[in-house]
């Protein structure tokens, strides 16, 4: 999916591009953006390479919670307007599978399914949406997906190997809450002997 992308598609998804920029990207292949040296052109790289990573980010930092077999749901609060490209990436990825990803202010959902996307965006809580979606589903029991975290996290420590600098460095504080992801912005001192 992404392969097909042009520059241009890159491009609109930022939050603050000019018009100027995404004219002269109309027609700019990926070979001439990568090896020209025009000043236009250079913003623009960077701008793509920007967006290119919080998509990169979003892809391995979100978690996913599960309402049932096929309703995933998960935290996401990306700064440039990428949340319909995440949740069709793993809507592809859990192919007949409901996700839904969102934060305070929005919400996107998707569905793919026999080559075929099927979409859908609000501009409300995904906690509202969530709870809809429950009351839609009489059969509901949520798997609590933070706990399991918790134990992995938790049963991977190792006192003598602590460096929380070294963690943060790899994971940046920022990216990490980004995704909703709590458990590893607090990190545990807890060892496997105390869960057996």
């Amino acid at each position: 999916m992404q392969e097909s992308m042009s520059v241009l598609d890159y491009l609109q998804m930022s939050k603050d591009v000019s018009q100027n920029l995404l004219e002269k990207s109309k027609n700019l292949s990926w070979y001439d953006l990568n090896i020209s040296a025009d000043q236009e052109i250079v913003k623009i790289r960077r701008k793509v390479g920007e967006i290119r990573s919080e998509i990169h980010r979003m892809r391995g930092f979100v978690r996913f919670n599960s309402l049932n077999e096929n309703i995933l749901f998960g935290y996401m609060k990306p700064k440039n307007n990428i949340g319909r490209l995440i949740t069709d990436i793993f809507a592809k990825r859990f192919q007949e599978n409901v996700i839904i990803l969102g934060n305070e202010k929005k919400v996107w959902i998707s569905y793919y399914s026999k080559n075929i996307y099927h979409r859908h965006e609000e501009s409300r809580n995904l906690s509202e949406i969530v709870e809809e979606v429950k009351t839609l589903i009489n059969n509901y029991q949520e798997i609590e997906t933070n706990k399991i975290w918790e134990v992995y996290y938790n049963s991977q420590y190792i006192k003598e190997r602590e460096n929380h600098k070294l963690f943060y460095k790899n994971m940046p504080r920022k990216h990490l809450k980004s995704a909703g992801n709590d458990i590893e912005l607090r990190l545990n001192s807890s060892t496997l002997d105390e869960y057996i």
